[in-house]
């Protein structure tokens, strides 16, 4: 297990800080949902940027942190002009300070495998 730096855990909460302030700003009207290509492959709210703002202020971003396809398009039709895609490469940098793994990675597979019992 890495050990984390409690200069990291610091950043790593103000980033999720920044975050979560950007999402507050959602009123979560729908507007973006039809056009996230993640909401439209999956057809899943938690995955879209209504589902993500919702999250992130549950603190449960985790979990969807990395559908974002950062493509920018619910930015483009937000009526607030909210930079959502700035926030999730904020708090996308907290999951990878607090020493998570990125999901589908390399490490995250090795480690899997080793929990499990399997040699890589």
């Amino acid at each position: 297990m890495v050990k984390i730096s409690e200069q990291d855990k610091i950043e790593a909460e103000n980033l999720l800080e920044e975050a979560s302030a950007v999402f507050d700003n959602c009123t979560k009207c729908g507007m973006c949902k039809d056009l996230c290509p993640s909401f439209k492959v999956l057809k899943d709210e938690a995955v879209g940027p209504r589902g993500h703002a919702i999250m992130l202020s549950d603190k449960i971003i985790d979990k969807v942190i990395y559908t974002c396809t950062l493509c920018q398009a619910c930015e483009r039709k937000c009526p607030l002009n909210i930079k959502l895609c700035d926030a999730v490469l904020k708090a996308r940098e907290a999951f990878v300070l607090k020493g998570r793994k990125i999901p589908g990675s390399e490490e995250e597979k090795v480690s899997g495998n080793e929990e499990k019992g399997l040699k890589s």
